[in-house]
């Protein structure tokens, strides 16, 4: 994960990340970032990152509003710990 994201976005600026940056910073969080999602996660919040991650296929319209927050804030919080 690219260091100028964890800096740039503290938790109160996340919610207003764009989707696409979410998104992509879920990806790989899933499939590449494996170290930081343990440290940072519990094994709920991993469960539910990925199970997120595989409902929205990509488009945060599969999702519903809150499932999107919810989204957000995980992967906000296993990126800045």
């Amino acid at each position: 994960m690219a260091p100028w994201i964890v800096r740039r976005f503290t938790p109160k600026r996340w919610r207003r990340v764009p989707w696409t940056m979410v998104w992509g910073a879920a990806v790989w969080l899933v499939e590449q970032g494996r170290e930081r999602v343990e440290r940072n996660l519990s094994k709920k919040e991993r469960q539910e990152l990925l199970r997120l991650v595989q409902k929205s296929k990509g488009r945060p319209a599969n999702l519903s509003s809150r499932e999107r927050t919810r989204l957000k804030s995980i992967a906000g919080k296993a990126i800045r710990g």
